[in-house]
């Protein structure tokens, strides 16, 4: 055993113990040899992560040079190496220093939730273009696991393809408690602004109607939708607050409603949703 209960210098003799271990939790296994720099900058790297992570992983440290067996067995050919065995696999490689970052990034995979795995799945497919696969994706995951988080997930992507009321019907579909915590509660706000802009002009069309008549705040309501749809919450809340100001009783106090579903999207830590409840605040009272 080394510097913590998470550190261990292997040998060939007691490599055994590093299958083992793997069953459970991620073993980096640290090929290093002595008078080497990026050697001696990667191993106290990787011991203060295993500090830190408490047990997430451990940390098997191999000298290369005591060890050549133990380093030729794994094909060793450039140090520092850090290779990763999970479940008795090598699953990962990493050769020569790498940032602090790419370490973690390996240690946290491990870690992930089943929805956070298939979330970073599913954003990998959708930034390269392919959401049909992220969606088919989504669904085969719920016909082996019907989650609340998946279903969550699905939801979200489906909004983003203006597929709101299969989105709707899935939020609808889980539980009241879930329902009014994020992020459900703020999907289903969503929801209402696609329910408003159902059927509307663009947004180019509505800018120039409200140039034209200031005071409709008919399509001020259906321009701030437009606005957060397209992900523009501030000028969404911009176009509420002239509702407010200007007809505070429209449809039953639809630009205070307003401002209050977009909080629900943002939350309360968003610097938007400070900046608009006080100015919300100051005109209400």
């Amino acid at each position: 055993m080394s510097e913590s209960s998470y550190v261990f210098e292997v040998t060939q003799h007691n490599f055994a113990s590093v299958v083992e271990a793997s069953q459970q939790v991620p073993v980096l296994i640290d090929f290093w040899v002595d008078g080497h720099l990026p050697c001696q900058q990667l191993t106290p790297l990787l011991t203060k992560l295993a500090q830190e992570y408490q047990g997430k992983f451990i940390l098997a440290k191999v000298n290369a040079d005591a060890e050549q067996a133990l380093a030729a067995h794994f094909r060793v050919r450039s140090l520092p190496t850090v290779m990763v065995i999970w479940q008795g696999q090598i699953v990962e490689q990493l050769v020569g220093l790498q940032p602090e970052s790419a370490y973690r990034q390996i240690i946290d995979r491990f870690h992930m939730s089943p929805g956070d795995q298939i979330r970073e799945q599913v954003d990998a497919l959708w930034q390269r273009g392919r959401q049909k696969e992220a969606i088919q994706l989504l669904r085969e995951a719920l016909k082996q696991e019907q989650s609340v988080e998946l279903k969550v997930i699905l939801a979200e992507k489906l909004l983003q393809l203006d597929q709101g009321e299969e989105a709707r019907q899935l939020l609808q579909s889980l539980p009241v408690e879930e329902r009014e915590r994020q992020p459900v509660s703020g999907l289903l706000a969503r929801l209402q602004f696609a329910d408003l802009a159902q059927g509307a002009p663009d947004r180019g069309a509505l800018e120039k109607k409200i140039q034209t008549d200031p005071t409709d705040s008919a399509a001020r309501r259906q321009l701030a939708a437009r606005c957060v749809l397209a992900g523009d919450y501030e000028a969404a809340l911009e176009q509420f607050m002239e509702i407010l100001r200007r007809d505070p009783k429209f449809e039953d106090e639809a630009g205070r409603k307003g401002l209050i579903a977009i909080f629900e999207i943002l939350g309360n830590e968003d610097p938007l949703v400070t900046t608009y409840r006080r100015r919300m605040f100051s005109l209400l009272h």
